[in-house]
């Protein structure tokens, strides 16, 4: 971990309301799972950092001049992230990272199945290309299989997505009609795995929660990566606490995760926690929520 003045490479769009913000990097390589955290502001108001998790590295490259860049695809949807999408690449941002715990590499012989859902896009593309790079030079386990879920094919982020990527809509606009975790439990092949599987996701709670059960339910070992609200980011405040899964208190996303293993949290508990209440006459929620909905890493 390190603080210090990170250039801005890029700031750009990739659909509506999400951006990838790709920066010069001078820490220590990031690990897929890992998050950073932003001032963006030298202002009082945010007087906060925010965390954003990383969706890639790049190191530096000698022969061609180019810098070491890590990169993180965020959502507007607050003030600070509106006052980092007005800032130009060319500026500067003060950074502390990487930070957490990352997603562990599977066992040889481990299929690796990646389910992301809105912002969890990042941590689960990221690692992915890890996979992929690892396959490809014939190290590790087969390559992984990746699915991404959003809301309709207008929020598709303009990004190079891994061949073979599955995409899942809610309204079926682009790609499957439904959530990952839908498309999981439908693909019978993939029951027959057991514990020759591992599972990767990041995403809402709801979303986890179903995963979790899931994996559960198929003998997949899972890895999860928790979206959560984040003050300090380094395990002194316990505002980012998630509850044990054996009742014995409570874990920091930031400094025991993000990523836990699929026995550690009770999702289905912080799912219920962090749903907002129904309203007199409403619907109910659904057990898991729409692919991409709830708060990211990155909630202001």
């Amino acid at each position: 971990m390190r603080q210090f003045q990170a250039r801005i490479i890029a700031n750009r769009p990739v659909a509506e309301a999400w951006r990838e913000l790709v920066l010069e990097w001078e820490a220590e390589p990031p690990e897929p799972g890992q998050f950073l955290t932003l001032r963006v502001s030298p202002r009082l108001d945010p007087l906060l950092r925010r965390p954003f998790a990383f969706s890639g590295f790049s190191p530096a490259d000698p022969a061609g001049g180019a810098p070491a860049t890590a990169s993180a695809v965020y959502q507007v949807r607050g003030s600070a992230t509106a006052l980092l999408a007005e800032i130009a690449p060319g500026n500067f941002l003060d950074a502390i990272g990487p930070l957490g715990k990352p997603f562990p590499l599977p066992a040889a012989g481990e299929t690796a199945l990646l389910a992301g859902g809105g912002i969890g896009l990042g941590p689960v593309l990221f690692l992915a290309r890890r996979l992929r790079a690892l396959a490809a030079a014939g190290q590790g386990s087969p390559e992984p299989r990746l699915l991404l879920g959003f809301r309709n094919a207008a929020s598709l982020p303009e990004l190079d997505l891994p061949e073979g990527s599955l995409l899942c809509t809610d309204d079926g606009s682009a790609g499957f009609r439904g959530t990952p975790t839908a498309k999981l439990a439908a693909d019978a092949a993939l029951a027959e795995l057991g514990h020759r599987a591992r599972l990767y996701a990041c995403g809402p709670a709801a979303m986890l929660a179903g995963l979790a059960a899931l994996a559960k339910e198929r003998g997949w070992r899972a890895s999860l990566s928790a979206e959560q609200w984040m003050a300090c980011g380094v395990g002194a405040c316990m505002g980012c606490a998630l509850p044990r899964a054996d009742g014995q208190g409570y874990l920091r996303a930031c400094a025991d995760g993000p990523v836990f293993e699929g026995g550690e949290i009770d999702w289905a508990a912080e799912a219920a926690r962090a749903a907002p209440p129904v309203k007199a006459g409403a619907a109910p929620r659904p057990a898991q929520g729409p692919a991409g909905a709830g708060p990211g890493k990155e909630r202001t």
